[in-house]
């Protein structure tokens, strides 16, 4: 029983495992250094950065106040001991 798969969109081509093997096979032959069953390469740093930018632009509200609430949290602590800090510095300087 074989499973029908859809094709994604930025594919040209959508191939079977056994067809893949049979032109990863004929490109073998012919001495290329191509692999067809290689995953992606890795996300370069601005492709990364470019894309979390993306991400963040198109969150919902719920979605940035479920972020946004937590980090305010973190921010009033951290600057809550930062503040401290200061304060007992500049009364032993």
């Amino acid at each position: 029983m074989e499973t029908e798969y859809e094709c994604p969109d930025p594919w040209a081509v959508c191939l079977t495992y056994d067809e893949a093997m049979e032109v990863e096979e004929i490109l073998n032959q012919a001495n290329a250094e191509y692999h067809i069953m290689e995953q992606d390469q890795a996300v370069g740093d601005v492709q990364a950065v470019a894309d979390f930018t993306w991400q963040i632009l198109f969150l919902s509200p719920w979605e940035l106040a479920y972020i946004a609430l937590p980090m305010s949290v973190l921010a009033f602590y951290g600057l809550s001991i930062y503040w401290m800090f200061k304060k007992i510095q500049k009364k032993y300087s």
